[in-house]
């Protein structure tokens, strides 16, 4: 059986982090990947890029069940997906603090 949190148990930083953890995954879209930018033709021979200016195109990259995945990213969601990837980021940082802390608290042997 799960203990619950005592906020009072908590230093300030914890809490903090705990409240900010909070706002991230109740306010901002979230999403695990890697994004990597290409260039590439599209094949038509009087089209620039088959001079050499090449048409640019961004993919989330995502390992699921050990193998690659890759999904295009149009250019009108570029944006969310950056603020989605840069979110999910930020919650594993927050997650790992917050276990940095319980590990603390273990090791310890308080609470």
């Amino acid at each position: 059986m799960n203990s619950p949190v005592r906020r009072a148990k908590l230093s300030a930083r914890e809490r903090s982090v705990r409240s900010r953890l909070t706002q991230v995954v109740a306010t901002r879209w979230f999403l695990r990947g890697t994004l990597s930018a290409r260039a590439g033709t599209c094949g038509k021979p009087t089209c620039r890029c088959a001079q050499g200016d090449l048409h640019p195109s961004l993919y989330l990259v995502q390992s699921q069940g050990g193998k690659l995945r890759q999904l295009y990213v149009p250019a009108a969601w570029q944006a969310r997906a950056r603020e989605a990837v840069a979110a999910y980021r930020e919650l594993q940082e927050l997650i790992e603090a917050v276990s940095e802390a319980e590990w603390q608290r273990l090791q310890d042997r308080e609470g």
